[in-house]
């Protein structure tokens, strides 16, 4: 079944020249493009998932720095612990 989903995109995006010209750009930049599909049988989807067309909210990530973080901030001229001073 994979396959021959596989299949079926390929042949998809390779009749669509807007897919084609958008890759060969990004070709050109040196980038390489990969499409990745994941299954999952119908009792590993997680409780409350849904495929909809509506998009939720992501909360904000956590920020942190770590040690490693901050001495590489600091070899590069950064210090996120200093004081930001006011304009004037």
């Amino acid at each position: 079944m994979l396959r021959d989903l596989r299949g079926a995109i390929t042949e998809a995006l390779a009749e669509s020249s807007e897919v084609t010209r958008s890759m060969d750009l990004i070709r050109d930049e040196g980038w390489s493009v990969y499409l990745v599909i994941d299954r999952k049988q119908d009792d590993e989807t997680p409780e409350g998932f849904e495929l909809t067309g509506e998009e939720e909210p992501t909360p904000e990530p956590a920020f942190r720095i770590d040690s490693t973080d901050l001495v590489f901030l600091r070899s590069l001229g950064i210090d996120p612990t200093r004081r930001v001073r006011r304009r004037r």
